[in-house]
């Protein structure tokens, strides 16, 4: 009798979870969609505050207006501060998958609010589907795989910041599982020598997203996984796909980090003070408080005072 290999098994395992996998990443989008749902009709106003309300928001009803009348929404005539769209990065105006986000659901009659729902939705969507098929792939059950998918998702970071805030944060993040699982599949010596592929787009996607501190967690990533495969294989070669694959999505995602640097200069970003670009991160006094609640401390705001 045949001994069946490991590859075979591994092979077969995909071929039997594949329909699961599918109808469970929907399934755990759906759940994140149905959520944010409910937390629309507690507050209809949910998703538009502080920065979504005076800055991101109007920005992308600009960008729709631009490519309405045919033009690439790098420069904005109507802004009295951020008219370098390009520069400020944040904006994702190279990312293909926000720039037609924008664009079918400002054809919709919703109004701003709404708009704003839709678009964080859209992406906290994209963000659970990515953290299922990334637990999946690691053999986690299906409901194991559902509640990765809902802690990535719906927890307090990406929710009270990333999606009613600064949408940068979530138009990045959503793509990090994503870029993870193209990273992993393009190490998988398992599969054809396009695996370096899978991880491109998601690290285009994620970078033009708009949020640098993603792009140090993918690099942070990269990093562990690569010394992970040659600790296990004892062989650099092995991480060749994964390196290529990301190169490969760096350098799709070149107009982005090109044009910050060198339109950076014109942005409304540089006017500001130095001191300002560290504010409201989270200072190492606060890091005993990933382990005890109650642990406060006094952080500086954009006026330079000190609350907890």
């Amino acid at each position: 009798m045949k001994r069946r290999e490991p590859g075979d098994i591994e092979s077969t395992w995909r071929l039997t979870q594949t329909p699961y996998s599918f109808f469970g990443a929907i399934g755990a989008g759906l759940i994140v969609v149905g959520f944010c749902l409910l937390l629309l009709w507690h507050d209809p106003l949910v998703f538009w505050n502080d920065d979504y309300e005076l800055s991101v928001l109007p920005v992308f009803a600009d960008v729709a207006r631009s490519w309405s009348e045919g033009d690439w929404p790098l420069l904005s005539p109507y802004s009295w501060v951020c008219g370098n769209l390009a520069g400020e990065f944040q904006y994702g105006t190279f990312s293909l998958f926000v720039n037609t986000a924008v664009v079918v659901i400002w054809k919709s009659p919703l109004t701003f609010p709404q708009q704003a729902a839709a678009l964080s939705i859209t992406h906290l969507f994209v963000l659970a589907v990515g953290a299922f098929l990334l637990a999946r792939d690691r053999r986690f059950s299906i409901p194991l795989s559902i509640f990765v998918a809902l802690v990535a998702s719906l927890n307090g970071w990406i929710i009270c910041w990333g999606a009613t805030d600064w949408f940068g944060a979530l138009g990045a993040f959503a793509w990090l599982p994503w870029a993870w699982w193209g990273a992993e599949r393009a190490l998988d010596r398992q599969r054809t020598k396009w695996r370096f592929l899978w991880s491109a787009p998601f690290v285009y996607l994620l970078i033009t997203g708009g949020f640098p501190y993603t792009v140090l967690m993918l690099l942070l990533l990269i990093a562990w996984l690569s010394i992970k495969s040659v600790g296990q294989t004892r062989t650099i070669r092995s991480i060749l796909p994964m390196l290529f694959g990301v190169a490969l999505g760096f350098g799709l995602s070149t107009p982005a980090w090109l044009a910050i640097l060198d339109l950076v200069h014109g942005s409304a970003r540089e006017l500001q003070a130095a001191s300002a670009h560290w504010q409201w991160l989270v200072p190492p006094a606060a890091l005993p408080g990933l382990i005890l609640p109650s642990w406060t401390v006094k952080w500086a705001d954009f006026s330079t005072h000190y609350v907890p």
